[in-house]
């Protein structure tokens, strides 16, 4: 039974021919994003891991079983206002971009409730914390692994589309290299069609069989053929929904509303608006873009995100639902509470308060041990090491724009990454767990909630950041130990 990529021994010659057929393939089945190349259109192999990476099951089993309650705390806390304004108050005094999601948030709720129903496409990403010193790749005892919530993200929750194709392909390389596995170990995995099911349930809802799903993007996008395959797996039961694509500039040029809030974009009516871009500043480079995002907000299309849903995708309500006594507000079941509060890292606000400056002391005193996480999605943006020593001594006027989050140290394993730039050579590398998960419902009424799937990306240890597009870490599979 294989259970390590350490334990796999092969000729140079045949890694790379095993490599070889890896990249046709993961181009043959779309495990792809378009070459950074300015103005190709060339797709080229995402990076990819060449090996599964060892999870036991028992870790990924309490990550999915802990989805549901997580999207619907998540959806319980949007729909509070006095918490989200509470939480981000001192935020939105320091954070530009937070301030103009904010100022969105206030000019939805002065309208008045037009479209009840939020719909969510979340992925809860977490890390195997080690709690012992041992060597990469080194098998350890499930109990001495910590399951870690790294962050919760609420918008352009990707990659389900390409991780959708992976486990074949690591079934195809690990059969290649001549180890056995049981089918269970790396189980079928079906990401994008849970969440294409979700899409197309969002716009039954909307009740007008001639309205479209609108795709949110960016005018540049590397990561197309991720979203492309959501896209397909609509069109492979409901062929006759249109999906358009735009960028908010273009919709606040075409888009105007109805006489009852509809959107349109020229004379097409939007069921459900679908964001994969607009989760950073430098998604909304002119008026036109926030003006666009506003439009979309004001209507009674079916928001994924709504500006609430991307509120609390916030690392500073991450930060204040682990504080004691704030989970049991939201959730009445001990156990559920319990469930949630044993996947939390130490999580320390920067707020101008007495704990904020005895956080910026523990920092500061050992920066190491901590990370400094600002109110963003997408990889790049944290502080490390000297980095946060280097901010919090000169721009700490700033730091309410930010949390302090207990630096995880993961589980190291060996394998073979397949990315530019990074040498193709065993080596040690740490993943992280993303689960995915669909949630429709309104302030009455929970109308889905279903855990779908999961993501894996690796990296090689060391590395601080972990976005894919970003260029930090690549695709890979969880192979299941029991």
């Amino acid at each position: 039974m294989a259970t390590s990529v350490k334990e796999i021994n092969l000729t140079e010659r045949r890694l790379e021919e095993i490599l070889d057929v890896a990249n046709d393939w993961s181009l043959s089945h779309g495990i792809c994003i378009m070459s950074d190349d300015v103005g190709s259109k060339k797709a080229v192999p995402a990076p990819y891991s060449l090996f599964p990476s060892v999870v036991p099951a028992s870790v990924l089993q309490q990550a999915k079983d802990s989805m549901v309650h997580f999207s619907r705390l998540m959806h319980k806390v949007a729909l509070d206002h006095n918490f989200l304004e509470a939480s981000l108050k001192n935020v939105i005094k320091v954070d530009e971009f937070m301030k103009n999601l904010w100022d969105i948030y206030l000019k939805v709720r002065e309208k008045g409730v037009i479209q009840p129903l939020h719909f969510g496409i979340f992925r809860n990403d977490f890390m195997m914390n080690c709690l012992d010193t041992v060597g990469a790749g080194e098998i350890v005892s499930a109990d001495r692994l910590e399951l870690k919530q790294i962050e919760f993200n609420a918008i352009s929750s990707s990659f389900a589309g390409l991780t959708e194709q992976m486990a074949d392909l690591h079934r195809l390389t690990l059969g290649m290299c001549g180890k056995s596995f049981e089918n269970k170990q790396i189980p079928i995995n079906i990401p994008a069609t849970k969440i294409a099911e979700g899409l197309i349930k969002a716009w039954e809802l909307y009740r007008n069989p001639n309205a479209v799903i609108l795709y949110i993007v960016s005018s540049s996008e590397r990561n197309i053929i991720d979203q492309r395959w959501l896209e397909f797996n609509v069109y492979k039961t409901h062929p006759h929904i249109r999906v358009l694509r735009r960028t908010f500039a273009e919709i606040n040029d075409t888009g105007h509303l109805g006489s009852e809030h509809q959107l349109f974009i020229n004379e097409d009516e939007v069921a459900v608006s679908y964001l994969r871009d607009g989760y950073t500043a430098e998604n909304y480079k002119t008026n036109k873009e926030w003006e666009g995002r506003l439009l979309v907000e004001l209507s009674k299309c079916i928001k994924c995100p709504s500006i609430q849903y991307q509120l609390v995708g916030a690392k500073k309500i991450q930060q204040e639902l682990a504080q004691p006594g704030v989970l049991e507000k939201f959730i009445p079941d001990p156990h559920v509470v319990k469930i949630i509060r044993a996947t939390f890292a130490d999580l320390y606000t920067l707020d101008f308060v007495p704990e904020g400056d005895e956080a910026v002391k523990k920092a500061l005193s050992t920066p190491d041990k901590f990370v400094l996480k600002p109110q963003r999605e997408g990889g790049g943006h944290n502080l490390y090491s000297e980095a946060i020593t280097q901010f919090l001594t000169q721009h700490s006027s700033e730091r309410e724009a930010y949390i302090l989050m207990q630096r995880i140290f993961p589980w190291q394993q060996k394998n073979y990454l397949v990315k530019t730039g990074v040498p193709f050579e065993l080596s040690t590398v740490v993943s992280e767990l993303g689960i995915y998960g669909v949630y429709i419902g309104s302030e009455e009424e929970e109308v889905v909630n279903y855990e779908c799937g999961h993501m894996m990306r690796t990296k090689i240890s060391g590395t601080d950041e972990g976005g894919i597009v970003a260029g930090f870490a690549v695709l890979d599979t969880p192979l299941i130990i029991f």
